[in-house]
């Protein structure tokens, strides 16, 4: 399991800090393939900071990049103390710190950590994904089971997706940038439009297809 790699862009490296997800999306590229960009990403052993700081420094170090993105074969907020430790490192030689979420990260600490992310990451990419609650259980189908042990009340559904509306709305208050995303080939054209109004009613900056 590699926890620094490239993908498309030379002067962005991508962080890839753990396998766990809160989701198990229908169209996940983890269903085909153990890696991207001819990295080996599936793997159980997560990094601490010290392997993470190993693996950055064998691609340049943190002066070498523009934008390093936490995103890897998991959702990187399980790992909210990994983003919190390295942030002052990774921002030392210049770079911009991006977060690419999935826009659960309140819910799986049970508590809100929106102010501990916005001073660890300056930019951030919210995969919305659907443009109601039923499409989005039905394309990202929430692993109820990853809440369990967090302590709180239940985990539902419903809670899940309203997490993320949550999450893209508070996140101008944190964040220089928030982007919010969708995959394009898991809905229809009309969906994608939805999807649009939705992000920018909640205040994102930016919407994406990818």
């Amino acid at each position: 399991m590699e926890y620094a790699y490239h993908y498309g862009d030379p002067d962005r490296l991508y962080l890839n800090a753990t396998n766990r997800c809160t989701n198990r999306c229908s169209f996940c590229v983890r269903a085909g393939s153990d890696g991207l960009g001819g990295a080996l990403l599936r793997g159980a052993e997560e990094p601490d900071f010290a392997r993470l700081r190993e693996a950055v420094v064998r691609h340049g170090g943190p002066g070498r990049f523009r934008e390093i993105v936490w995103c890897g074969y998991g959702e990187p907020t399980c790992r909210l103390d990994l983003i919190v430790e390295a942030a002052a490192w990774l921002r030392s030689g210049g770079a911009k710190i991006r977060l690419d979420t999935n826009g659960h990260a309140c819910v799986i600490h049970g508590r809100d950590v929106m102010a501990e992310l916005g001073a660890a990451v300056d930019r951030v990419s919210v995969s919305l994904n659907a443009p109601d609650r039923a499409r989005y259980l039905q394309l990202c189908l929430p692993d109820l089971e990853q809440f369990r042990g967090r302590g709180g009340p239940p985990v539902t559904a419903a809670v899940v997706w309203d997490s993320v509306l949550d999450f893209i709305s508070r996140a101008p208050a944190h964040f220089e940038e928030v982007q919010a995303t969708v995959v394009g080939h898991a809905l229809t054209p009309g969906e994608i439009d939805k999807c649009r109004s939705l992000a920018l009613a909640l205040g994102a900056h930016r919407f994406r297809v990818r």
